[in-house]
């Protein structure tokens, strides 16, 4: 199984604790693709985000658009002929979603300034995948990986959040997107769950399709 080779720029995204990050740890081995990954630990706000989101909003937001910015365009800059495909845990648009319910007026407008700037020099992806699970689902995955500034994340935002990602997905145009609801799997302890997944991805339908599998371990 292989993704189609006019898929060049492949976006995994969903909601914090979804498993985007592992399912494209997953995908490397089995395309043989560059990748990219969030550099969420080197976001120096990003503990007291948690914390306090209201005074450290902006500033998280910020160095999150400018490392994705920067982080998208070298790594087009120096595609690798012999790996032409790239498979990403996270897509630059999809920033917008925090921005919107973290930052006030003031700073929302100052955000869109700077986004539509950056924005015009970023390919888009050719393929999104959004991984979808309900409120409970992510907050158990949360609790599950145990990361340090993760552990006292207050519930509501997380549902704030999903319904947010939610929306946003169901009114996006700009490319093809299969939408996985994962709450009836676990693809990281069930090889034949992964497969189902990769499977199903490789087949890179056009305009919108939903895939709500079931656990076949």
């Amino acid at each position: 199984m292989k993704l189609p080779k006019n898929i060049r720029y492949l976006a995994i995204e969903g909601v914090l604790g979804v498993g985007k990050t592992t399912l494209v740890k997953y995908l490397q081995q089995h395309l043989k693709c560059q990748t990219l990954f969030e550099d969420f630990q080197n976001n120096p706000f990003l503990e007291n985000f948690y914390q306090d989101r209201a005074q450290y909003a902006f500033q998280t937001q910020i160095v999150f658009l400018l490392s994705r910015h920067k982080q998208i365009k070298d790594s087009f800059n120096q595609q690798d002929l012999f790996t032409p495909q790239i498979v990403s845990d996270y897509m630059f648009a999809k920033d917008k979603i925090f921005a919107s319910l973290n930052l006030d007026d003031n700073e929302m407008a100052l955000y869109n300034k700077l986004t539509a700037f950056l924005e015009k020099d970023l390919p888009r992806p050719d393929y999104v995948v959004y991984l979808q699970g309900n409120t409970d689902t992510l907050v158990e995955r949360i609790y599950n990986r145990d990361r340090d500034f993760e552990r006292d994340m207050d519930e509501k935002y997380i549902d704030a959040l999903n319904e947010c990602y939610n929306s946003y997905f169901m009114h996006y145009s700009d490319s093809p997107v299969l939408i996985i609801n994962t709450n009836n799997i676990d693809f990281v302890k069930n090889p034949s769950d992964l497969q189902l997944i990769i499977s199903q991805i490789c087949q890179a339908p056009q305009g919108v399709n939903y895939f709500s599998p079931v656990s076949g371990g």
